[in-house]
């Protein structure tokens, strides 16, 4: 399992939150990934320019969601796809020097996944950071779904500090979080807690 999937931060493109997250890298984050729906395309692009030379300095990885294109051009580290974008195996042809992350809901989803190198599982758990989330799957999907998938699992979806130990020995490669850190008051501590709780 690649060390880079452990503990994945999504953020939108606000530059209030930079300090959240230099502080969240600090404590354990690997992975930030900008996830932006509302803001025009320049402003996304030039908040993201700042954002991924702030979290390669601080030694993590940056990747871009939902957007091959605009993960081009800020030459990001990779893109994560969604189950409505464009497919892992048609990003690979179209960009091939990107690490590609894909959605999944369910073991299904998961194994018609191509092309991708991890695979997201979720949500979980309950979550309020997406509006059109799908059921939570529940632990013991996850773990069926680890056993089944060969590429890095990482498990989203209303992961937090409370609950993130029932993850333990369920064979992922890490999570993604937003609230969990972001809405933490020590954004630090908290990734520190979490890793501590998963294991990881």
């Amino acid at each position: 399992m690649a060390a880079i999937w452990t503990l994945q931060l999504l953020v939108s493109a606000d530059r209030a939150c930079f300090p959240q997250v230099e502080a969240a890298i600090r404590g354990g984050v690997t992975l930030v990934q900008l996830r932006e729906k509302e803001m025009p395309d320049g402003e996304t692009y030039r908040v993201g320019l700042e954002l991924r030379d702030l979290v390669r300095r601080a030694g993590a990885a940056f990747f871009v969601n939902d957007r091959p294109d605009l993960a081009l051009a800020l030459a990001a580290d990779g893109v994560h796809v969604g189950q409505d974008d464009l497919a892992p195996d048609v990003v690979r042809r179209i960009a091939p020097g990107l690490m590609i992350g894909a959605s999944s809901h369910d073991l299904d989803s998961a194994k018609r996944v191509q092309g991708a190198d991890y695979v997201a599982f979720g949500p979980i758990f309950p979550t309020p950071s997406k509006d059109d989330a799908a059921a939570p799957t529940g632990v013991a999907a996850l773990r069926a779904a680890a056993r089944e998938i060969a590429r890095p699992l990482v498990a989203i979806g209303g992961i937090a500090v409370h609950n993130a130990g029932q993850l333990q020995g369920s064979g992922i490669a890490g999570v993604a979080v937003i609230s969990a850190i972001l809405g933490a008051p020590d954004p630090e501590a908290a990734a520190r807690d979490l890793r501590r709780e998963l294991g990881l």
